[in-house]
């Protein structure tokens, strides 16, 4: 395995030719590469032809079904990802930095579409209110982010934290429980139907509690949408499970006791030790903490 880079042939060697090698690498061609670096492929060829001509090695095997690595790419690929890691690091420590008593600048925020639409964004007047000059991109997603790589600074997710590898370093706080609860139409004439989770989340404690009570019926609509459940419920779909603080504020569902056990997830907060002292982070951090005790409570 290699130490360290191969000697450099080009004295013009753009390390930007890294981030392209490692996109292509992660996605298996050009075009995925080039959709997520905002690019174009031939772009892309280009980078990857520049880093091969300055290291004198061949690192990727063109294929009609991608680019594979070559046992030389393999090597410097492991490289790259170390440069990478430290880039990212000197990104967190400088968006922790800030000592100023003036909240200001740019914060991402990740978490589920349920949370984002319900819970989240009809309390950011009270944050921005706060701190006017905050700005905040809200992504939102079911799949969890890595906050290693700045995919976000905070995030709010239901699962565990530290049960993925590489989390070691992040700082998780519980702060609060979200409870569930199954709800039907109450304009439609109960189909004794249901509605569930698509087959990569069938694992979900939700997906899980409907099979216990519907056990070999398949559900009549599969999602991994809970607002389309949502929807799919007031229509008369099926039953959907969903947090009580929805579907009890909701005048078009009715709740259905399917279980006598109650389903409930902590809620947690989760950011990168890094980002610790961030004022940005420590303003979302109390918004959200605020947010969750005030309209779960």
């Amino acid at each position: 395995m290699a130490k360290h880079f191969p000697e450099i042939e080009s004295r013009d060697f753009d390390w930007n030719d890294l981030k392209y090698a490692l996109a292509v690498a992660r996605h298996g061609g050009l075009s995925q590469a080039a959709k997520i670096l905002g690019s174009s492929a031939s772009t892309v060829a280009r980078h990857i032809q520049q880093l091969e001509a300055a290291l004198g090695h061949t690192l990727f095997l063109r294929q009609q079904t991608g680019y594979l690595l070559t046992d030389e790419g393999k090597e410097v690929l492991e490289l790259i990802i170390n440069v990478e890691d430290a880039l990212l690091a000197l990104e967190r420590r400088d968006a922790g930095s800030g000592s100023c008593r003036q909240v200001s600048g740019y914060v991402r925020l990740a978490c589920a579409e349920m949370m984002a639409v319900h819970l989240v964004t009809p309390h950011l007047p009270k944050l921005f209110e706060l701190h006017p000059q905050l700005q905040v991109d809200l992504a939102v997603d079911i799949k969890l982010v890595d906050l290693n790589r700045r995919e976000a600074d905070v995030a709010l997710r239901l699962a565990n934290p530290g049960e993925k590898p590489g989390e070691q370093d992040y700082i998780a706080h519980a702060i609060g429980k979200m409870t569930f609860a199954a709800y039907r139409s109450r304009r439609h004439e109960d189909t004794k139907q249901y509605v569930s989770w698509g087959k990569d989340w069938e694992h979900l404690p939700m997906a899980q509690w409907l099979k216990q009570h519907f056990k070999t019926q398949e559900p009549r609509l599969l999602s991994n949408n809970a607002n389309v459940q949502l929807q799919a419920a007031r229509a008369g779909v099926g039953l959907a499970v969903l947090p009580r603080f929805i579907g009890d504020a909701d005048p078009d569902l009715m709740e259905v006791s399917i279980c006598k056990t109650e389903l409930s997830r902590n809620i947690w907060l989760v950011y990168h030790r890094d980002l610790k002292a961030s004022t940005r982070v420590l303003a979302m951090k109390d918004f959200l903490s605020d947010c969750v005790q005030d309209y779960l409570k």
